[in-house]
Parts: C-alpha cells; sequence; structure tokens
C-alpha cells in the first residue's frame, strides 16, 4: 500500500465531510485514492468503509428522511448497482479514472447550478435518479453526487436532505458491497487496507457529527465542492496522461 498515510489523511477529510454534510465520502475518497492506488481496489474499499462509518448515522437520520423519495430511489439503485458493477469489472483503470474525473466535474457544475431550477416530486424521474446513483455507487462509488444534484432542485430543507442521503447511500452501500463479495471483488485481499483507514473513517465521521449538532450548515457547497474539484482535476489530468500519453 504506498502512500498509506495521504491514504488516511484524506479519507480523515472524507469522513468529516460526511458526518457534517451527509454526503461527499466516496467522492472526495475516490477522487483522492485515484491518484495512488487502482480504482478497482478503491472502489470496494471506500463502500465498505463508507458502509461501516455510516451505521451510527442512521438513527437520527431515519425519522426526517423523505421517505416517498427515499423508496423510488432505492427501487431505481436495486437496477443501477448490477450495471455499475459490470463496468467496474470490465473498464480498465485508466480509462475508468478518466471517466470518473470527468464525471465528477461535470456534476459540480450540476450542483453549482442545481439550486436555480426547481422540480415537483416524480416518482418516473425519481426512480430513474436512484439507477443513476446505483451505477455510479457500484462502478465508481460516487452514487451521492446525482442524488445531491437531484434533492437540491426539489427544494426540500438541507436537514431533510442529509437524512435522505444518510439513508439512501446506506442501503446502497449494503447493496453494492454484497455483490462486490459474491462476485470476488470485495476479497480478504482488501482487509488490509480496509483496517488501516477504518479509525480515521470512523473518527472523522464522529468529528463531522459532532460539529453538525453543534452548528448546521445551511448549504454543503461550502465545504465540499472546493474539495471535489480540487481531488477531481488532479486525477483527471493524471488519468489523461496514461490514455493518450
Amino acid at each position: 500500500m504506498p502512500h498509506l498515510e495521504l491514504a488516511i489523511c484524506l479519507i480523515f477529510i472524507a469522513a468529516f465531510i460526511r458526518g457534517y454534510t451527509g454526503f461527499g465520502f466516496a467522492a472526495i475518497a475516490i477522487s483522492g485514492l485515484s491518484l495512488i492506488w487502482p480504482i478497482q481496489i478503491n472502489v470496494p474499499v471506500i463502500l465498505t468503509l463508507d458502509l461501516i462509518s455510516s451505521i451510527g448515522l442512521i438513527s437520527g437520520a431515519w425519522h426526517h428522511a423523505h421517505k416517498p423519495l427515499l423508496k423510488h430511489l432505492s427501487l431505481g439503485a436495486l437496477i443501477g448497482i448490477p450495471i455499475g458493477l459490470m463496468i467496474l469489472i470490465k473498464v480498465p483503470d485508466p480509462i475508468l479514472k478518466f471517466a470518473l474525473s470527468l464525471t465528477i466535474i461535470i456534476m459540480i457544475v450540476g450542483l453549482i447550478y442545481s439550486s436555480n431550477i426547481s422540480l415537483p416530486f416524480s416518482k418516473v424521474l425519481t426512480t430513474g435518479v436512484g439507477v443513476l446513483s446505483g451505477g455510479f455507487s457500484a462502478a465508481a462509488s460516487i452514487g451521492g453526487l446525482p442524488v445531491v444534484c437531484f434533492l437540491l432542485m426539489t427544494g426540500i430543507s438541507a436537514s431533510v436532505q442529509r437524512a435522505t442521503l444518510v439513508i439512501f447511500l446506506t442501503a446502497s452501500d449494503v447493496f453494492s458491497v454484497g455483490l462486490m463479495a459474491f462476485n470476488e471483488i470485495l476479497t480478504t485481499a482488501l482487509i488490509s487496507p480496509i483496517l488501516w483507514l477504518l479509525a480515521p473513517s470512523l473518527i472523522g465521521v464522529q468529528v463531522g457529527q459532532w460539529f453538525f449538532t453543534r452548528k448546521p450548515p445551511q448549504s454543503f457547497r461550502p465545504i465540499a465542492l472546493p474539495i471535489l474539484i480540487t481531488l477531481s482535476s488532479i486525477s483527471l489530468y493524471f488519468s489523461s496522461m496514461h490514455i493518450f500519453k
């Protein structure tokens, strides 16, 4: 595991953002770890860490989550996750990293402009967002980003957004990790990096949760977006060097 100390630092930052805003762990972690480790290792490791560190957030989030949105997002994710898993298995590492970084940058642009759009609740649209999120979750562990873009356009409060994200992403992680274990993508060889990164992940989430209970954010944009833009831009540069050299 080269650059383990850098990985520990990245995971702590990502976990803090997750505990504070309800999302961002996987997107920040995958953007950072893609600079040092293969993505086929990063995705199962990150999803496992995200699942473990999210357990403590569930009880406080369930009562505030938007149940109709949660239902249809989850139905879509059941379709999208197997598709994303196939992409993770079949697509070469440099191409997947390049596509991942480019996708994150595009979604960040969507996050920036999403507050200017208002969408009514639609079962079909919500399910479609769930399919997209599930696919991104299994292929690149960034299933939270399309859901965040969507939730910002629904007009629901930041606290309900956070609660809905916590429950949905935890459920998606359970299904994704289970499928990866069944298909031998998540193997005993990954126990070591998971154990090394587990402590900073758990501590970061709890610190973020502590800050959230004392000063809830009006918006996650000033916190998460600069980190995502920086890491995804660096990852896009290095992955493009491998593809177009």
